[in-house]
């Protein structure tokens, strides 16, 4: 026998009619239903609202800290590039500060070198005329001496000292002054 034979045997019988309603199975599914309705309603459905619920409430709070960090990093973000360029402000100005004081020393060494080199010249200049004026100084006193030699062979008489001394500063004078005009 095949099963839709054997569910016609059925029918034709009084056998099981699934589309047939009886009111006790109608009331004992009900009461079922009722009872297993409460008993989740008083343990399960309760602590699972609760958790979903709670997890609702975890994942707003994780939201709302997420924005709070944003709102906070974008801050320090932003101090963040306030200091770099008010740093690249502060370096570009000391590098400004450091070139100007270079430049500085630079002009005050050249003018001191200068300075040095102009009185190291002033001074090779009064020695050289201190020298020139020695050196004069001591032509004449020979010049003094040749000529009181050359005097006393030619006049082959001794003159005495006072008279070689006036003699001598004549010549003196007249050599100084053909040397003065010669200069």
């Amino acid at each position: 026998m095949t099963f839709f034979s054997s569910s016609v045997l059925l029918l034709s019988e009084g056998g099981f009619n699934p589309l047939a309603i009886d009111p006790s199975a109608t009331a004992l599914t009900l009461l079922t239903f009722l009872l297993l309705l409460f008993i989740l309603g008083k343990f399960a459905w309760k602590p699972i609202l609760d958790a979903v619920e709670s997890r609702e409430q975890r994942i707003e709070d994780a939201i709302k800290a997420a924005e709070e960090d944003r709102a906070t990093a974008q801050v320090t973000l932003d101090e963040y590039k306030e200091r770099v360029s008010g740093v690249e402000g502060e370096v570009a100005a000391l590098r400004e500060k450091a070139r100007a004081e270079g430049e500085s020393m630079r002009a005050d060494i050249v003018k001191k070198a200068e300075g040095e080199a102009s009185a190291l010249t002033e001074k090779a200049q009064k020695d050289i005329d201190l020298a020139k004026t020695q050196a004069l100084e001591e032509i004449r006193g020979e010049a003094v001496n040749l000529g009181l030699a050359i005097a006393s062979k030619v006049v082959d008489k001794a003159v005495e000292s006072e008279d070689h001394r006036r003699l001598a500063e004549q010549v003196v004078a007249e050599v100084g002054s053909v040397q003065g005009g010669k200069d």
